[in-house]
């Protein structure tokens, strides 16, 4: 095995341990009163791992448009955050809740 296959396998095998993913290393936790709450939605094409061949041969993902959800809060200096369906059903205006910064 390669020293370059090696050093990606080492990167993978630590960020699905949870020992070096983006998400580790760029939350910083903070809890903010919540001044406002918005629920959004946007639509995305998102691919299920479904593939379909072509006239000419060729594999294709199917991709569908589909309905994402997002949850955001905003803090009193006026930042917004976005949060998880639950943590923004529980959060009331002018409540405290804690977020990734």
């Amino acid at each position: 095995m390669s020293r370059w296959n090696r050093g990606a396998w080492l990167l993978l095998a630590s960020v699905l341990s949870g020992g070096g993913g983006c998400a580790a290393l760029s939350c910083q936790p903070a809890t903010i009163e919540v001044a406002r709450k918005d629920a959004r939605a946007r639509v995305s094409t998102q691919s299920h791992g479904l593939y379909r061949t072509t006239e000419t041969g060729r594999l294709e993902p199917v991709v569908r448009p589909e309905i994402v959800r997002e949850y955001w809060v905003e803090s009193r200096d006026g930042e917004w955050y976005r949060v998880p369906q639950d943590r923004f059903e529980a959060a009331e205006i002018g409540g405290s809740i804690e977020v990734c910064r």
